[in-house]
């Protein structure tokens, strides 16, 4: 039998995700200050510069993006009406009382979290920034190495052998 996680260490991911945004807006917000405000962060957000992305590319992104904010909608509306997460309490910390497994999450067992690199690309297209593209791949990886596999753990002691037989009907991504 597998052992349960103790709630200290639940508690030290929380404040590892906690001190690692606070880490990283206080070093956005330096950046900004020290070196000539918005000028500079506009910069290296839409790097390369000075580049527009031709019709079909700019379209193509616009469908990626919209795609996204889709995924991402049907999923929150699936998470609130059939797993009855309130607004207040939201993912990822507080666990569906149903296993919800229609809607987006028939295909992908984590459509938020691919709604938002989705996004991410779509945005990365319709600017050409490389900035956004690699940070896309460095929130997915984050996403699967901390959120999924917590988010996975917790789903499998709630719902036991039903969430399994999900987990192997239904892949991670798409």
């Amino acid at each position: 039998m597998e052992e349960k996680r103790s709630p200290v260490i639940s508690i030290l991911h929380i404040a590892y995700i906690l001190v690692s945004a606070t880490a990283l807006s206080m070093i956005l917000v330096f950046i900004i200050r020290e070196f000539d405000g918005a000028e500079i962060f506009i910069i290296v957000l839409f790097f390369p510069a000075d580049l527009t992305a031709p019709f079909p590319l700019n379209l193509g992104g616009l469908i990626i993006l919209g795609i996204g904010f889709l995924l991402v909608i049907l999923a929150n509306f699936h998470l609130l009406i059939i797993g009855k997460i309130g607004l207040v309490a939201r993912e990822p910390f507080h666990t569906p009382s149903t296993l919800v497994t229609s809607g987006p999450y028939q295909y992908s067992r984590n459509p938020i979290y691919f709604g938002v690199i989705l996004i991410l690309w779509g945005l990365s297209i319709i600017t050409v920034s490389l900035t956004i593209l690699i940070t896309s791949i460095g929130l997915w990886f984050f996403f699967w190495r901390v959120f999924v596999r917590w988010e996975e753990q917790k789903l499998e002691e709630t719902f036991g052998e039903e969430y399994l037989k999900f987990k192997q009907k239904v892949r991670r991504w798409i």
